[in-house]
C-alpha cells in the first residue's frame, strides 16, 4: 500500500514547476496498485482520477483500481479542485509513515509525462483531513471562499 498526495502549483498553471514555487496540497488516497506498476503509472492513475469524467471512472469501477480513482476522483470534485495540469505535482509515498520524503518519489505534471523532482521544501496545506472536509462542508453553507488551492 502507498500513499498518493496530489499538490497545486499556486504559482503557475499549465507550465513546468520549477524549484521553489509554492505548493498547496489537495488531497491524498491510500491506495494499492496493480503488480507491476511504477511511480508514474501511479501518477498517471493519480491524474486520471483528477481529471476524468466520473460516468468514465465509474464505468471503470470493476477492478480495486478503477474503484479507489473512481472514489478520490468523487472527493477531489466534491472538494471543488482543478483540474491536476502541468505544473502540478504528485508525491507517492511507498511507506506512509515516513514524512521525511524516505521511501517516497516526487514527480511534476510537464506537458508530456512526468518528471521526478527532489521533494519540494515550499508546500503548504493538509493532504486530506476531516478538518479540511468539514471547511469546506462550512464555506459551502455559509457562501464564504473555501480552500485556497482553487484557481
Amino acid at each position: 500500500m502507498l500513499m498518493v498526495t496530489m499538490y497545486h502549483n499556486m504559482r503557475t498553471w499549465f507550465s513546468p514547476y520549477r524549484d521553489g514555487q509554492v505548493l498547496a496540497a489537495t488531497t491524498s488516497h491510500r491506495f494499492t496498485p496493480p503488480v507491476g506498476w511504477d511511480a508514474d503509472a501511479v501518477a498517471e492513475w493519480a491524474f486520471d482520477a483528477c481529471n476524468a469524467d466520473l460516468h468514465d471512472l465509474e464505468t471503470r469501477r470493476t477492478t480495486p483500481e478503477g474503484e479507489a480513482a473512481f472514489l478520490a476522483g468523487c472527493v477531489y470534485r466534491l472538494l471543488g479542485f482543478r483540474s491536476l495540469s502541468t505544473g502540478d505535482v504528485v508525491h507517492i509515498e511507498y511507506d506512509p509513515a515516513s514524512s521525511d520524503g524516505t521511501g517516497s518519489t516526487w514527480l511534476a505534471c510537464d506537458p508530456f509525462g512526468w518528471r521526478p523532482i527532489s521533494a519540494p521544501s515550499n508546500r503548504t496545506g493538509e493532504p486530506l483531513t476531516a478538518a479540511k472536509v468539514y471547511q469546506h462542508l462550512t464555506s459551502q453553507r455559509t457562501g464564504t471562499a473555501a480552500t485556497p488551492s482553487r484557481v
